[in-house]
């Protein structure tokens, strides 16, 4: 892990989803301002903490329950941009960025997590 964990790809994706998250949910209706607005923003920020936890961890089990919780948050934003793009909240264009943004971020989480399960919990090795 690098000393500075906003060095890593996958951190700066998902804080980069966070971002455009905020952007376009500035534009939904002030009545949803603190229901799917805030529920969004929270979801969308906590992919890129729970990331940074993770890579805070030490042991390997750690970094992948964090890295699952990332993963949890990031479906549970999923569900939430496609009922905003059904009920007319969000252009086309931005529904299909923002599926392409957290499909990344989904592999590269996918992908963190398949490495932390490849090791020993007791002898942090690679498993035989």
């Amino acid at each position: 892990m690098p000393a500075n964990f906003t060095k890593m790809d996958i951190w700066q994706k998902a804080l980069d989803l966070a971002e455009k998250i905020h952007k376009v949910t500035g534009h939904f209706p002030q009545q949803e301002r603190f229901e799917l607005v805030s529920q969004m923003r929270r979801a969308a920020v906590s992919i890129s903490s729970n990331i940074a936890e993770g890579l805070g961890r030490y042991t390997y089990a750690d970094k992948r329950h964090r890295y699952v919780q990332a993963r949890g948050e990031l479906t549970e934003l999923i569900t939430q941009i496609h009922y905003s793009c059904r009920v007319g909240y969000l252009s086309k264009e931005d529904f299909n960025d923002l599926i392409t943004k957290t499909d990344e971020v989904h592999k590269m989480l996918n992908a963190l997590i398949s490495k932390m399960s490849s090791y020993n919990p007791k002898t942090l090795l690679p498993k035989s």
